[in-house]
């Protein structure tokens, strides 16, 4: 297809380039970083004789997020809103090539030169999509943005900012319409947490996310392997 070669050319990003164990190893990496930022500001909390409010108050906000009362409730609703999620973005991406004109076919089909091919590359893929999930919301909604809602009169600051990072990280292998998806569902994300959600929804509804866009929908769009 036209529009999948002219993609190729433009981000010359292979599927053995992203799914590998390098991957993996990179997720493991982050996932190290972080419990050694918590740990360090745990006992600096702990420990120290005089009070760091601002470090007491994001550990506390943080610690929330991992505190559920009804775990399985979450796992089911992150399901859920991850279907949902998918099913509007789904819509709004056929909308955006309607009014482009685009060729249905062609414009669904945009970033299958990013999809796994191989039985090794779709064993990379679930596992660093999975892993991988779980450390984003870890990071993004967990870590940084605990530690910058406070910081603003509203959440919605705070959920613009995360969002903007989150989709910009992904722009080099995303094209524009993708990242404005991008964009919105992680705002989505940051209304959940803002509203009480916890971690576990937040991580089932981006591994939800992520797992349609690799394995359902190409198979729902008849993606040739």
């Amino acid at each position: 297809m036209k529009n999948e070669e002219n993609n190729h050319k433009r981000l010359k990003i292979s599927p053995e380039q992203l799914w590998n164990s390098l991957g993996m190893i990179q997720q493991a990496i982050t996932a190290i970083v972080l419990f050694a930022v918590y740990t360090t500001i745990y006992f600096i909390v702990e420990r120290s004789y005089v009070g760091h409010p601002g470090l007491t108050n994001w550990l506390d906000a943080l610690n929330k997020l991992f505190l559920s009362d009804a775990l399985l409730k979450d796992i089911a609703l992150g399901l859920a809103v991850g279907i949902v999620l998918v099913i509007l973005t789904a819509l709004f991406d056929l909308f955006v090539a309607a009014i482009q004109k685009q060729n249905i076919s062609e414009w669904m089909h945009r970033t299958d030169h990013l999809l796994p091919e191989t039985k090794v590359q779709k064993r990379w893929a679930l596992g660093i999509s999975v892993v991988g999930s779980v450390v984003e919301e870890i990071m993004f909604r967990g870590f940084i943005f605990m530690a910058i809602i406070n910081i603003w009169d509203h959440w919605i600051w705070a959920s613009l900012i995360i969002s903007s990072v989150f989709s910009l990280l992904h722009a080099g292998v995303q094209d524009f319409w993708a990242t404005i998806l991008i964009f919105i569902i992680s705002m989505c994300l940051c209304v959940i947490v803002a509203m009480g959600g916890s971690i576990y929804l937040v991580a089932v509804t981006h591994i939800m996310i992520n797992l349609s866009n690799l394995f359902i929908l190409p198979m729902l769009f008849n993606k040739k392997n």
